[in-house]
């Protein structure tokens, strides 16, 4: 029941049938409000109507006369006329007798007027305020037998003065209002039904491509990060959510790809050194008797020290292989991390030009950053280097120049990927395995920094890396 309540389905049609019932329930009340108002409007206009008619037939000295029966605005009226005594002298329709009122639906009840006490007569003229002046007021009384609208007017005619009083009874619309409000009881419930129906039937119809994308979504795994979700055309919301999934999708496909190529290249890289070493140490035992040991010991022991190095150049790639790094930043004066690795120089002429900086970030990544690109410098430079380390504009800027046969501009981009050598003919002892480089720009990156290459002025190559120093 929970999971049912829960539902999108269930909560929209919930919503918009609760949503209805209120707007019903308020044009209801306006509606029953408005024919109320208007019935009772047209009775009073038909009995103010016929208190000036008769009042002006008085003044003029005319007959009163009138078709019997006679409805104005749907509802009979009843007029009588009375003296200044408050006696009644004549009715209109005609016919002298007060039974008339029980001929007017709703006045039933009356005392019969001209045939009992006149205080009858009387109460009902003289719910009409001001009845002394020279123009009509009406009210509405309250009766046992209905509701009735009074009107009354007093005139000064060739017989004397004159009160004429219109009684109408508001049975009618009573009979209206009660039968809207019937109509409404029905209709009512039967729209919110309809509502309801119609709401969930759009719901349902408009989350069956949710549906599709979501069986789809569930398909998709770790082996399957090719496929993508389908693109509904029907709804834009969903074709726009829909797209930016599959961009993701995408995005994590490319991911899991590089992973797998970052574990296939790692692994043929660790293979070699691992292999040569093997083969060293076969070889020694093969001729125990006559194998130097030290030298063999020193061999393995520089192959240990490249694999070590090796190792932690691949752990901390793999680290920084997301764009998205966080690093935990520290003030870091980047001066001594390269003096204390130019220090390390010792096959190539070395120039310098360095100026404190300091810049947010981990100084065992810069100083990775910086052995890199000095050993990439010395390893291709035919006997100069020079190094600048400046603030230029809030960077700290790392020049890293060398003699060497530079990088063609066509390879200035490849260069920084994983395990990419330009001159296959080098060994990996003299070139390296090609994730030095990659190294530096991804931890140029993680600083928000960016590295780049150019031509040199001694010839070679200019490695220049930027960090901002904020």
């Amino acid at each position: 029941m929970a999971s049912w309540l829960g539902s999108l389905r269930v909560r929209i049609t919930v919503l918009a049938t609760v949503a209805v019932a209120a707007a019903l329930v308020v044009a209801s009340v306006v509606l029953v409000w408005a024919v109320e108002r208007t019935g009772v409007g047209q009775v009073r206009d038909a009995a103010r109507g016929e208190v000036d008619r008769v009042a002006e037939a008085l003044m003029a000295g005319e007959p009163l006369t009138r078709p019997d029966e006679a409805t104005f605005g749907g509802s009979s009226v009843l007029v009588l006329v009375q003296d200044e005594t408050g006696e009644v002298l004549d009715t209109v329709p005609s016919g002298g007798s007060g039974s008339r009122l029980h001929q007017i639906p709703g006045l039933q009840g009356l005392a019969d007027v001209g045939t009992t006490s006149r205080g009858d007569v009387e109460h009902l003229s003289d719910e009409a305020h001001d009845r002394r002046e020279d123009r009509v007021v009406d009210t509405r009384i309250h009766h046992a037998g209905g509701d009735l609208v009074v009107a009354s007017r007093s005139v000064d005619g060739p017989d004397g003065t004159r009160t004429v009083v219109a009684v109408s009874p508001l049975a009618e619309v009573a009979q209206s209002v009660d039968a809207v409000i019937r109509a409404l009881t029905i209709s009512a419930p039967l729209l919110l039904l309809f509502v309801a129906a119609t709401t969930w039937l759009a719901v349902d119809r408009s989350l069956r491509p949710v549906e599709q994308i979501r069986r789809q979504a569930d398909a998709i795994s770790h082996s399957t990060l090719s496929d993508r979700l389908p693109e509904p055309t029907s709804a834009r919301e969903l074709h726009q959510l829909t797209a930016t999934l599959n961009e993701m999708l995408g995005r994590l496909e490319a991911g899991a790809r590089r992973q797998q190529e970052f574990i296939a290249d790692a692994s043929h890289e660790l293979r070699t050194p691992l292999a040569a070493m093997r083969a060293e140490l076969e070889v020694a035992l093969a001729h125990a008797d006559t194998a130097e040991w030290q030298p063999v010991a020193r061999r393995l022991l520089a192959d240990q020290r490249r694999l070590e190095q090796l190792t932690t150049d691949l752990l901390t790639l793999a680290r920084l292989e997301d764009a998205g790094i966080r690093l935990d930043a520290e003030p870091v004066d980047l001066a001594p991390i390269v003096a204390v690795e130019l220090d390390a120089l010792t096959t190539v002429e070395l120039e310098t030009d360095m100026r404190p900086v300091q810049v947010q970030g981990s100084a065992a990544d810069l100083a990775r950053l910086v052995r890199n690109l000095v050993d990439n410098a010395a390893r291709y430079a035919d006997r100069r280097i020079a190094v600048v380390l400046c603030d230029e504009a809030g960077h700290a800027v790392l020049r890293v120049d060398d003699d060497g046969p530079g990088v063609p501009e066509a390879d200035r981009e490849r260069v920084f990927e994983r395990f990419t050598r330009l001159d296959g003919s080098r060994t990996r002892a003299g070139g390296g395995v090609g994730i030095g480089l990659a190294l530096v720009r991804r931890v140029a990156e993680a600083h928000g920094g960016s590295v780049t290459i150019g031509d040199a002025p001694l010839g070679g190559a200019r490695f220049e890396v930027r960090i901002p120093t904020g």
